[in-house]
């Protein structure tokens, strides 16, 4: 019996040392995993590099972020302190997962995790939201690369211990402290993204800051949406491609002191331009600007368009520019370009380029062959001018095949060019995605000094709508001269008796642009060189130069400066033709605007022989 109750003693000795055991292990448990939590919420995911091929820096329902969502930035002027790892961002909120909000909570939005403010106390939608975390890197010489996945809406921005390492979907120039609001694109569903880094020159040994800023696009945008799926390093070598600028043209801008630098590109990333003045290639070392590009998908397979705009650059002066991928740490060849002179100053005009895929190669040697001729004739030459139809095929991969070719000359990368819409761009989308000012199909204009040209789209068919638009903007800069560029030829010599919309046109036009005192429109679409006879309206004067009186207009018909297609030309020249070319041959123009004195000068490409000269004043 006594035996008995030793043994039930000892084992409730036992019992009662395993569960005081337990419950200190329990308790240094909970201590440990409350400190960790603690610190990831503070700090982030913390991840050590080791031999393993690839590492979760980042994972989304894993990840602490800090986060702003006060509807102004957390410091003044637009700083870029938040993003460097010393801030301190204790006062911010926290949460992990995915981050959204939207002005409609029954609209049935992308779920989310955590919710973020909507509104500003005036109900406009905060501009932008910030965000940050950290991740602990041990040796940094088995990162090759970082990868990851992201989803936002409508436009975001990343940041590696300060520094800018990917970007997407933002406008031209990114954002100022004046204006946060902007995206490049409407985001309609939430937008996903795989994306490689391999500018590492930011990430270092120890504790890294991973800093994100995510933008509305305008101040009604309804919903906004942010989740890094996943952040890893890999040991991998990612095999960026070189930038090709082989896709890139100039486009004239809205003054003659304004240049678009314009890319069509099959390589999505973060661009930045930089440009400095002179020749010197080595200048680029410590560039004079830089701004970053905005890009846009153009809807055939992975083409992007990418835009840089530069503006306020002194005339006379030379500039060199560079393309500088941020998340490659690649650079492009060094181009080049010079502000030319608002007075006296040279354009070029061309008509129908029209490179059709069915003869790619010769009808782009025969661009190149004209652009040449042009720089040639007049190497300080300010822009050259289409008036429509540079490609001919509406089918997606067949344009973007023709419009690679119409981009292709080297000379367009130094001369800007202007473009109008044609009968043959019936692939809007994949129009207005390269050229913005064309979106919508709608008209554009541009000053060079005292000239106003204003491009009619003419494809549309609400006349007075254009005739409203060009009357206020005549009015409004009251320029010395007005030349109008549309792709239909309204005065020309070819029979165009038998094409309605062609007559359509004239009637609504021809008129109005007399009582506006337009002095000369420049047009296409004939694909033979022709100029008229001074028009009043559509009564043709008798005479053809010289001095310029109220009401009279110069029509001219470009010829294809490409020679890719040709039409049979009228047997009888209309009363309203001064001059025509009488034979199939490829064309193109130089207009020189000297004060009261404007000149046109028409040549032929390939003997370069000047045909046709006429002299206006004013």
């Amino acid at each position: 019996m006594n035996d008995i109750k030793k043994r039930e003693r000892i084992i409730l000795i036992l019992g009662s040392l395993a569960g005081l055991l337990l419950v200190g292990f329990m308790l240094v448990f909970a201590l440990a995993v409350h400190q960790s939590y603690t610190v990831q919420e503070h700090n982030g995911s913390l991840k050590t590099i080791s031999e393993e091929r690839t590492v979760t820096l980042v994972q989304s329902g894993q990840t602490f972020w800090r986060y702003w969502d006060e509807g102004e930035n957390p410091e003044p002027s637009a700083s870029l302190r938040w993003t460097e790892p010393d801030y301190d961002d204790s006062a911010w909120k926290s949460g992990m997962g995915t981050f959204g909000a939207y002005a409609d909570s029954a609209a049935g939005r992308q779920k989310t995790d955590t919710l973020l403010n909507y509104a500003l106390p005036d109900q406009r939608a905060i501009p932008v939201y910030y965000f940050r975390t950290e991740f602990d890197v041990g040796d940094l010489g088995n990162v090759r690369c970082l990868t990851g996945k992201i989803h936002y809406d409508d436009a975001v921005m990343m940041y590696l211990n300060g520094e800018l390492v990917y970007a997407s979907n933002i406008p031209d120039g990114g954002y100022t402290a004046e204006n946060l609001y902007g995206s490049s694109t409407r985001v309609g569903e939430v937008e996903n993204d795989i994306f490689v880094i391999n500018n590492l020159n930011s990430l270092k040994s120890g504790r890294n800051v991973l800093a994100v800023e995510l933008h509305q696009r305008d101040e009604a945008s309804s919903d906004i949406y942010f989740d890094l799926e996943i952040l890893e390093t890999s040991n991998e070598t990612s095999m960026a491609q070189p930038l090709d600028l082989s896709g890139l043209v100039l486009e004239q801008g809205a003054k003659n002191d304004e240049i678009i630098v314009n890319w069509l590109t099959e390589n999505k990333g973060t661009y930045e331009l930089i440009w400095a003045p002179g020749t010197d290639k080595s200048a680029l070392r410590t560039p004079a600007g830089r701004k970053l590009m905005g890009g846009r998908k153009t809807g055939v397979g992975g083409t992007f368009s990418y835009h840089g705009k530069l503006s306020s650059l002194p005339e006379g002066q030379s500039y060199v520019y560079q393309i500088v991928d941020l998340q490659h740490n690649l650079s492009s060849e060094v181009s080049s370009f010079k502000i030319q002179p608002e007075q006296p100053f040279t354009f070029g005009f061309v008509g129908d380029v029209q490179i059709r895929t069915e003869h790619l190669e010769e009808n782009q040697e025969n661009w190149q062959r004209a652009v040449d001729t042009l720089a040639q004739l007049q190497p300080d030459l300010s822009f050259i001018l289409t008036a429509g139809d540079q490609v001919n095929s509406s089918d997606n991969e067949k344009a973007m095949k023709e419009y690679r070719a119409f981009r292709s000359p080297a000379a367009l990368k130094q001369i800007p060019v202007a473009i109008n819409i044609g009968n043959h761009e019936g692939n809007s989308e994949l129009l207005e995605s390269q050229f913005e000012r064309l979106k919508n199909g709608s008209d554009y204009y541009y000053d060079y000094g005292d000239t106003l040209f204003y491009a009619l789209n003419c494809m549309d068919t609400d006349t007075q709508a254009h005739l409203d638009k060009l009357s206020q903007t005549i009015t409004r800069h009251k320029p010395r001269w007005v030349i109008v560029t549309m792709h239909y030829s309204l005065f020309g010599s070819k029979d165009r008796s038998d094409n309605e919309k062609v007559m359509a046109a004239r009637d609504a036009y021809a008129q109005a642009f007399s009582d506006l005192n337009v002095d000369v429109v420049l047009s296409g679409h004939d694909h033979y060189y022709s100029r008229s006879l001074l028009m009043q309206g559509e009564t043709a004067t008798d005479r053809q130069e010289g001095r310029k009186r109220s009401g009279d207009v110069l029509y001219v018909s470009g010829g294809t400066p490409t020679g890719s297609k040709f039409y049979e030309l009228k047997e009888e020249t209309p009363d309203s033709v001064a001059f025509s070319i009488l034979e199939q041959e490829a064309t193109v123009s130089l207009i020189t605007i000297s004060g009261n004195q404007l000149t046109l000068e028409t040549y032929a490409v390939d003997s370069r022989e000047l045909i046709d000269r006429c002299e206006l004043n004013k």
